[in-house]
């Protein structure tokens, strides 16, 4: 079934989960290349809003895609390109996180890389997962991110030009794991020092303090060998393993809470955080529609939220959805670095790395941090008031995240 508009529709050119792109020819028989957002995705008001703030960041972005006509209003939201804007459908479905795939008729067009330069988001990059602000006293009910009825394969974190928006996953292979993505220094971290040349002074010194040590421990063994009354002080015991009495107490409450996926995620932290509550408790956090399970703890200034997820596809959506505010999150706290694949810095774990930022309810920029392992279907976001928890400063929180994934 051909979409509604302004347009003479001829042939299919391309589609993915969400919508289609579509040859068409204007009043004036000019052809155009028009992407439509179609099924459950159009009637999803989250998802009609993806589709529009993505092709308008892409028209305002240096090496994007111009349109000439749009309407986001529309039963099906639709947006028309001018013939010589190639790939550009193909773009805003990539942008989305979906897997385009071009029509076997359809003249795949080479895609230019793009610089992406993103604006603020007209709603002020508020997400539809609207999280505890990291200064109030309990958490708040939050939701999550769009669901949509059909079972796409696996979303892959392949690097795109242009981040993702809230979708379901596609199936695309990952990208290698990075080393260390995270640091900066791209060289060895110690030098090599060269030996400096054997003091013979130094060395005979030396040797005389040791034929002193050794005459001072003989005089010693001969005072205790003599049957001296004295008895030598019993050894102090070595430091203990074990943590101090409260975070060992913390660990072990927080323990309780965490099961399945989220044990691993959780494992670094248990001494580390307070104040947890799991979804159903009293104070607790709502459960997100897409979830089995969330608990949400505090870490200082910190808050802390494990999902388990009731499948890879709602992980991974939800993933999508944070690649999408780290896109929009360039305008509200400069510094945060592109959506990659790494390892966790206790676990060693491979899996993915998100930085994002939103506006808060109070007008405060909220600055945050994706984690999701790829052995599992739970992930964890770090999420704190960018100035007033990090003085504006991503390199806390990435060290923070270093030290407990």
């Amino acid at each position: 079934m051909q979409p509604e508009g302004p347009y003479r529709f001829t042939e299919t050119v391309g589609e993915c989960q969400v919508g289609r792109a579509w040859a068409a020819l204007d009043g004036q028989d000019r052809p155009v290349t028009v992407a439509v957002l179609e099924g459950a995705a159009a009637g999803d008001q989250r998802w009609r809003e993806a589709f529009a703030n993505a092709a308008n960041v892409l028209a305002q972005t240096v090496g994007g895609h111009r349109y000439v006509n749009a309407d986001f209003t529309a039963a099906q939201p639709w947006i028309a390109y001018p013939s010589e804007e190639g790939g550009a459908a193909a773009r805003l479905f990539q942008t989305l996180g979906m897997d385009y795939q071009p029509a076997a008729t359809a003249e795949v067009l080479p895609q230019p890389p793009v610089v992406v330069v993103p604006p603020p988001p007209a709603d002020g990059g508020r997400p539809t997962s609207a999280p505890p602000l990291p200064v109030s006293g309990a958490p708040q009910p939050i939701s999550g991110p769009p669901q949509l009825p059909w079972t796409p394969q696996p979303w892959a974190m392949a690097p795109q030009p242009v981040s993702g928006a809230p979708v379901s996953p596609v199936a695309a292979p990952a990208p290698p794991v990075a080393a260390d993505p995270l640091d900066s220094s791209g060289g060895r971290r110690i030098a090599p020092v060269e030996r400096p040349p054997r003091n013979r002074t130094g060395l005979w010194a030396g040797i005389v303090a040791l034929t002193a040590v050794l005459a001072a421990g003989i005089g010693l063994f001969a005072g205790t060998a003599l049957g001296s009354d004295e008895k030598s002080p019993a050894p102090n015991p070595s430091a203990s393993a074990s943590p101090p009495l409260y975070e060992a107490t913390q660990a072990s409450l927080n323990k309780a809470k965490f099961d399945g996926d989220l044990a691993p995620l959780a494992e670094p932290w248990l001494g580390r955080m307070g104040g947890c509550a799991v979804n159903g408790e009293v104070g607790g956090p709502k459960l997100p529609p897409d979830e089995k399970k969330h608990v949400f703890c505090r870490y200082g200034a910190v808050s802390l939220h494990f999902g388990q997820y009731a499948s890879r596809t709602e992980k991974d959506a939800a993933r999508a959805y944070r690649q999408q505010l780290n896109l929009a999150g360039g305008a509200l706290a400069p510094g945060l670095r592109e959506v990659t694949r790494t390892t966790g810095g206790v676990s060693g774990a491979s899996g993915s790395y998100i930085e994002y930022a939103f506006k808060g309810d109070d007008g405060r920029t909220i600055c945050g941090v994706w984690w999701d392992r790829d052995d599992g279907t739970g992930a964890l976001y770090l999420e704190t008031l960018c100035e007033a928890g990090l003085g504006g400063n991503w390199d806390a929180l990435r060290d923070l995240w270093r030290r407990t994934s």
